[in-house]
């Protein structure tokens, strides 16, 4: 459903319209039913030929009644009656209006009866200056008030809830567009209503007694204590289904359909109500009733997925296809210079049928398996995650649907009075399963736009958010985090900064379960940080959660010294700021804390018994005077060996426990095939830059993923220092290493007099630098990609609020040497594998570039061309057993045939160079070496030249070769990752894979020509 300011402004429109029509008519009869029930009920219309003297003027006019003198505080007709004398008049003339009104109170007061008052009614907008002068000038020229309601008022009146019918009835408003609730609050309004119905003697079947009964309906339906009503507003509605009235007939079928449904959880009896208004829309020109069945459509098919009504699949599909078909018709048939608004009414129409499932193609989940309509309804009014068919597994028309909304949004700038609200809805429901289609940034940015020049920034931030539900429905976390850092920023001011601060925990909350902690306690200290210095106490209940969230991605990173210190401040934090502290049972996080800090203790006490003194020192003594009556109930059941409780904290943590006591600490964290592994001195100042590293470089990782940075799977050992680097030396330094990148960073310490913003591109410098070298991307390519992360808004997602140590510093110095002072025998001397989140895996689609056709070209090239290089020397090897055996055992290693042979002949070409003297090297040899026959040579080639193990030493040189030559794979390293490159090409570019029928190299003989292809058919 529309809000009110989406409806208010749309019926400001069509009342705009009617002016371009030139249809006085209609608005004189929508002013004269708005006056009957906001001024007067003795009302009646003043008509006539223009020969006999018109209207004079007045468009309507009240007539006498002694009834409001005689009935005082009665109600209904006689409590809206007028004593005094009352003229309305109306205009549909565009401004300037001025003249025209002067005019009006002229004809209005030089003939007819003497008149008090004058309402005068417009469709355009009148200035409140010009509106006071011509009240002075009623008041002094002719001794009379005057009323002034322009198009904006007139909008206004319309939008409540016992007027609304009157723009369906007049403006043709469709039924989606009128607010759900009502402009009364429960329940006065809603039992006088039913009382009133109750006590009519005959049945008033007019466009406001509907406009009552679907309120009252729609009321009964929702809350849970009217419900009992419900049979009765059935009944009430159901009067209007048998009336003569099309129109209002229709719009009672749709009331009941949608009533039965939510409210009774079946569609007994109203499935003919949905099939008459379908059937009505499809030879309808009205978009207000193609709205309509659009709406029932696919609220049918929704009941289909439950298991309720009649209707099939095919027959769902084949009435979204009819009425797709005939609001084409419309949309063709609609020019869009003249009906800017009708034509974007009708794009939209077009793009949500579009967006229905194919639902032949879609699977039922079993009966009872999904909420009821209700049950639905109210999840998502309390912003929950609704369980459903997921949005990326039903079939739909996505590209048709684009194809609309590109053209909808294109016409926004000039249909502004459209109320994107209704397609706004569904963009974000459906958004996981558009965001394939090039033009899905375009259409969401324009639905953004049009609705932030209506609500402001802050109704940016709700779409963004519910984009981002609907992305964590679908699982898609990283689609999510980005729509939630457009929600931080957007609700970054006092009247939502609440807001602002509950989407940060819920941004670390992903970066935990993407097991990137380091970047998850960024978020939550973040939002404690805030929390805690934000005017008034509006905010304090954020504190303790976010301390202990904070507490909760500290000890999954293995850090579980900060962690139970950072569980003592969240636990203080409790005490002060929560509402009813001792009541534990009613704060969820009391028990996460408890549960963490428990293990600690514990885990230390039964493994590790000299760390229990160290870590009495590090948190509040009250806490841990409150945690031992936990531990005393926990110690009967915690009866893990180490070796079980070492297995199980390496299967569900990032790092190993205590991983922050000693000389150095450690951060571990895997993403995109690298795995990182950070050390650091353990002293505040540097371990503070080493995390707000690892947070930098996580956040990184997530912004890059979507643009696939092709990052080669491989170790990469960093050791944070901190300082300023020597001379004109890098913050970042690489050591020569063939089998990891080993690297140093320097990063300057922070101090509360630090440059915020040179450390931050002291910061953004150092990892950009540091990631380039990990790319198989060229430099330039991989920086064209950082350059698109940064346009995304990488820099406010870096720095959350505030720089890494400034929330993150809560911990004193002395907590700092406590941990490195204390010695702890290590778990194990097996490196840690930290997990990867499926979401952040190593891509394994084709890399960028890859051509399987042109791949197969050049292996195809690699059996004709490479044999007669190696025309005496293969059959040697063959015929050597040792040298045999060897190449087998390469081909059980996995090694290709074309492998094979092009090691072979690289080890050939580099000993035919050496026995050439140096002087007698043609330039063009290595280019012409494929073109001599080996006969031409004199002296052989040593057959132990070519053992498995020179061969795979050629090989190494051999896959950075092919990346380079054949998919422009390139890398800043010094001292490349073969191995690291060969995993890429295995799981990227068919490395592994790849091959064409040819004869078998270690058990054919070549072909006379040389080549080890088949002969052509």
């Amino acid at each position: 459903m529309a809000t009110s300011t989406e409806t208010e402004r749309y019926i400001q429109f069509l009342l705009e319209h009617l002016a371009g029509r030139n249809e006085h008519h209609v608005f004189e009869q929508i002013v004269l039913q708005i006056a009957l029930r906001r001024l007067s009920s003795n009302i009646v219309p003043a008509t006539g030929p223009v020969s006999a003297g018109g209207d004079q003027g007045r468009d309507a006019e009240s007539y006498y009644t002694s009834l409001p003198h005689e009935l005082p505080g009665a109600g209904g007709f006689i409590g809206r009656a007028t004593t005094e004398p009352l003229v309305l008049a109306a205009s549909v003339q565009k401004p300037p209006l001025e003249g025209k009104i002067r005019e009006d109170l002229k004809s209005i007061c030089s003939r007819g009866e003497p008149v008090a008052r004058v309402a005068f009614f417009a469709v355009y907008g009148i200035p409140v200056a010009m509106r006071h002068r011509l009240q002075e000038h009623a008041r002094d020229s002719y001794n009379m008030a005057l009323d002034v309601f322009d198009g904006q008022a007139v909008a206004h009146l319309l939008t409540q809830g016992d007027l609304v019918w009157i723009a369906q009835r007049y403006l043709d408003l469709p039924s989606a567009m009128i607010p759900d609730e009502p402009a009364q609050e429960q329940p006065d309004w809603y039992r006088a209503t039913l009382t009133a119905l109750r006590e009519r003697p005959g049945k008033r079947l007019t466009p406001g007694a509907l406009s009552e009964v679907r309120d009252g309906l729609r009321h009964a339906v929702l809350d849970d204590e009217a419900r009992v009503d419900l049979p009765e507003w059935l009944g009430y509605i159901g009067d209007f289904v048998e009336d003569e009235d099309d129109d209002l007939a229709l719009r009672a079928r749709y009331e009941r359909a949608w009533a039965v449904l939510r409210g009774k959880n079946t569609l007994d009896g109203v499935e003919p109500d949905i099939r008459a208004v379908i059937d009505a829309a499809l030879s309808s020109e009205r978009v207000s009733l193609l709205d309509d069945a659009n709406q029932l459509l696919l609220t049918w098919g929704g009941s289909w997925l439950r298991h309720l009504g009649t209707v099939s699949a095919e027959e769902l599909r084949d009435l979204a296809l009819r009425l797709r078909e005939r609001t084409d018709t419309l949309i063709k048939n609609t020019d869009e210079a003249v009906y800017p608004v009708r034509k974007a009414s009708l794009l939209d129409v077009a793009a949500r049928l579009c967006l229905h499932p194919r639902w032949p193609e879609v699977t039922r989940p079993a009966s009872g398996a999904l909420p009821t309509a209700l049950e639905t309804i109210r999840l998502r009014l309390a912003g929950e995650i609704v369980p459903e068919i997921s949005v990326e597994s039903r079939p739909m028309d996505v590209t048709d649907a684009m194809d609309y909304l590109e053209q909808l949004v294109d016409l926004l700038p000039r249909a502004r009075a459209f109320p994107v609200g209704g397609v706004s809805e569904t963009f974000q429901m459906v958004a996981p399963a558009l965001t394939a289609d090039p033009r899905y940034e375009k259409v969401r940015d324009a639905l953004d736009t049009a609705q932030a020049d209506i609500a402001g920034d802050s109704s940016v931030a709700a779409r963004c958010r519910d984009r981002a539900m609907a992305f964590l429905r679908a699982g898609r976390a990283l689609d999510a985090l980005h729509e939630l850092h457009e929600v931080k920023i957007n609700w970054w001011h006092g009247d939502t900064l609440r807001g602002a601060l509950l989407t940060m925990r819920m941004i670390g909350k992903i970066y935990g379960d993407l097991n990137l902690q380091q970047a998850a306690r960024q978020y939550a200290l973040a939002a404690a940080a805030v929390a805690a210095s934000s005017p008034g106490a509006e905010h304090d209940d954020i504190l303790p959660a976010a301390l202990t969230e904070a507490m909760n991605y500290t000890f999954a990173a293995g850090h579980w010294g900060d962690a139970l210190a950072l569980g003592g401040l969240a636990f203080m934090t409790h005490h002060l700021y929560a509402e009813a502290p001792d009541d534990y049972p009613s704060h969820a996080y009391i028990q996460q804390l408890d549960f963490h800090a428990g293990m600690v203790m514990l885990s230390a006490e039964r493994f590790r018994p000299d760390l229990s003194s160290a870590l009495t020192q590090l948190t509040d003594t009250n806490y841990l005077s409150d945690l031992d009556e936990l531990l005393t109930e926990l110690r009967p059941s915690f009866t893990y060996t180490e070796q079980q409780f070492t297995r199980n904290t390496e299967e569900q943590l990032n790092g190993r426990p205590f991983s922050d006591v000693g000389p150095q600490r450690e951060l571990n964290f895997a993403a995109l095939g690298t795995t990182w592994r950070v050390r650091c001195d353990n002293t505040r100042t540097t371990a503070l830059a080493a995390e707000r590293l690892t947070a930098a470089l996580q956040i990184a990782l997530t912004e890059l993923a979507p643009h696939d940075p092709l990052f080669l799977p491989q170790d990469i050992h960093v050791r944070v220092i901190t300082g300023t680097p020597f001379a004109s030396r890098e913050r970042v330094t690489f050591k020569p290493d063939n089998r990891a990148v080993d690297c140093t960073v320097i990063l300057s310490p922070y101090s509360n007099s630090s440059d915020s913003q040179a450390l931050e591109r002291e910061l953004s410098a150092a990892m950009v630098y540091l990631l380039a070298h990990l790319s198989a991307r060229p430099t330039q390519t991989f920086m064209s990609l950082v350059e698109k992360t940064f346009a995304r808004g990488f820099r406010h997602k870096l720095l959350s609020v505030r720089l890494y140590d400034e929330v993150a510093g809560l911990l004193t110095e002395t907590h700092y040497d406590t941990l490195r002072q204390t010695a702890m025998q290590p778990w194990t001397d097996a490196a840690f594998q930290p997990p990867t989140a499926p979401a952040l895996a190593q891509p394994t689609t084709p890399g960028p570039g890859y051509d399987r056709t042109r791949a197969l070209g050049m292996i195809r090239d690699n059996y004709a061309e490479l044999p007669q290089a190696l025309s005496e020397t293969l059959p040697r090897l063959l015929a050597d057993p040792a040298a045999l055996a060897g190449l087998r055992h390469l081909r059980e290693e996995g090694w290709l045939d074309w492998h094979i042979l092009v090691a072979l002949v690289n080890i050939a070409l580099n000993l035919r160079l050496e026995q050439l003297s140096p002087g007698s090297i043609p330039p063009d040899f290595p280019a012409r070496f494929l073109e001599i026959s080996e006969s031409d040579y004199t002296a052989p080639l040593p057959l132990d030249a070519f053992t498995p193990v020179s061969l795979r030493v050629q090989m190494e040189l051999t896959v950075l070769s092919v990346g380079q030559r054949r998919w422009k794979l390139s890398t800043a390293m010094k001292t490349p990752n073969p191995a690291a490159f060969k995993q890429l090409l295995i799981a990227r570019y068919g490395y592994g894979t790849d091959d064409v029928p040819h004869r078998d190299l270690l058990n054919d003989t070549p072909h006379e020509n040389g080549s080890l292809l088949p002969p052509a058919a």
